[in-house]
């Protein structure tokens, strides 16, 4: 039970910054009642918040009942693991972790919290699939609110954060790492209720902490070979990055070369990548296309049903291309629903800020949008890519389930995403340009000759 602890205290301490998404509300107790896990604590600053272990295995499993039925990468998980449904074998262990939980009051609902987190983090190996922490839930709230009124599609994820049995949750979610972490770790004298004020703070402090280290600019070879390294493409970043990115590759714009390092880089939003390096650097408009698939439930047409709507492909179509000699037909079992996407990417100007030739860094540890760009500089010949095979993560980011007795909140695609070879993108990820286990090295190595 210590490593699940301590799975979740990454979780939940970590900042994630992210963007995700939720599914409709469950239909538990509008207040969780207390009675027989044990009686709450004589401390407990929220008594009604307390779950009984029959309630507790309740959420449990309608958490994964839910994933199973829209989540779509169960096939590789087996593949992964090496065993076909290996995965319920693991799910039934942590529902044990529930049945045999002897503790009580706060430090049960803090062990349930790990049990949560524990098994959707060894199950699924996905960066996409989690609880939303505290953090998570205040920045995506804020950031829904911006992007709705020129995005209304993303409603349904800001609906999906409302609600207040989940306000009171997220309440309760603080109170118990002030109680119980900072407990841990010897700091006793804030081990009492965070107030909302003091949690803000808290997560301005981190975040101003975290716009300082997020961009590195450097000149390698004066004259000849700069370098960027981006830690993240979160929308946080966008104000504070963007405009020194651009500052920086109009003092190299003459360099015969310009690095992007996002090696490390786990994703974030579209809109960093384009308006910091791709618009910038076009002379004329680029053009991409890729495959989305998924499965036809009500969670998953809430969030992405209108994307799909019109889409001219079919599954039939998807199986009988010749083109896709990778393809895992069993993972379509499933999956019947099928959107292509093609996108183009115009330019800021006529010409292009920087002049030279364009090296990008990658790692198995890029997914998500940070995948987006690497499939974006494949596609289109925008930059050459040096490095290790990503993480991949090619979807339209992650959908929002409330937990219907506790209102806890996780994260998780519903959207299998195609490679040109037809592989999982999830699964596979992207084949750099030039293999290398130090990318920056062997960049330099070629430029320097």
């Amino acid at each position: 039970m210590k490593k699940t602890v301590a799975i979740v205290l990454a979780i939940m301490l970590t900042l994630s910054l992210s963007a995700c998404n939720i599914t409709e509300n469950g239909s538990g107790p509008d207040q969780i009642q207390s009675s027989s896990v044990a009686e709450p604590d004589s401390d407990t600053q929220y008594p009604n918040m307390i779950l009984t272990k029959e309630q507790m295995l309740q959420d449990y499993d309608a958490m994964w009942s839910t994933m199973e039925e829209s989540y779509p990468f169960f096939g590789v998980i087996d593949r992964r693991i090496g065993n076909p449904d290996s995965y319920k074998v693991m799910i039934e262990n942590y529902r044990s972790q529930i049945e045999d939980m002897t503790l009580q009051g706060d430090e049960a609902m803090w062990e349930y919290i790990g049990i949560i987190a524990g098994s959707l983090y060894e199950i699924t190996d996905d960066p996409h699939v989690s609880i939303i922490n505290p953090n998570h839930y205040r920045s995506n709230i804020e950031m829904y609110k911006e992007i709705v009124n020129e995005m209304p599609e993303a409603q349904s994820w800001l609906d999906a954060l409302g609600g207040p049995e989940i306000a009171s949750l997220y309440e309760y979610y603080d109170y118990l790492i002030q109680k119980l972490v900072m407990q841990e770790q010897g700091d006793e004298q804030q081990s009492e209720s965070v107030s909302d004020e003091d949690a803000q703070s808290q997560w301005e402090e981190e975040l101003n902490r975290l716009k300082e280290t997020n961009l590195t600019t450097e000149i390698l070879d004066e004259g000849k070979t700069a370098y960027i390294k981006v830690a993240s493409f979160d929308n946080v970043f966008l104000e504070h990055d963007i405009p020194r990115i651009h500052a920086f590759m109009e003092e190299v714009k003459d360099y015969e070369n310009l690095i992007i390092d996002i090696a490390e880089n786990a994703g974030g939003s579209s809109t960093y990548w384009e308006e910091a390096f791709v618009r910038p650097n076009l002379a004329e408009p680029a053009t991409e296309s890729y495959v989305r698939l998924m499965k036809d439930t009500k969670l998953a047409q809430r969030f992405y049903g209108s994307f799909y709507n019109g889409s001219a492909p079919t599954i039939d179509a998807i199986k009988s291309n010749p083109h896709y000699t990778a393809l895992p037909t069993g993972d379509l079992t499933n999956l019947t629903l099928v959107r292509e996407i093609t996108s183009t990417t115009e330019p800021a100007s006529g010409e292009k800020l920087f002049q030279g030739k364009i090296w990008v860094l990658t790692g198995p540890s890029v997914y998500s949008t940070a995948e987006n760009f690497v499939l974006f500089c494949k596609s289109t010949g925008f930059a050459t890519l040096v490095g290790k095979t990503t993480g991949g993560g090619n979807t339209g980011g992650p959908i929002i389930y409330e937990l219907p007795v506790s209102h806890i909140l996780i994260q998780f695609d519903v959207e299998y995403c195609l490679n040109p070879d037809g592989s999982c993108s999830q699964e596979l990820g992207t084949v750099p340009d030039i293999d290398a286990e130090d990318a920056l090295q062997e960049t330099l190595n070629r430029i320097r000759g």
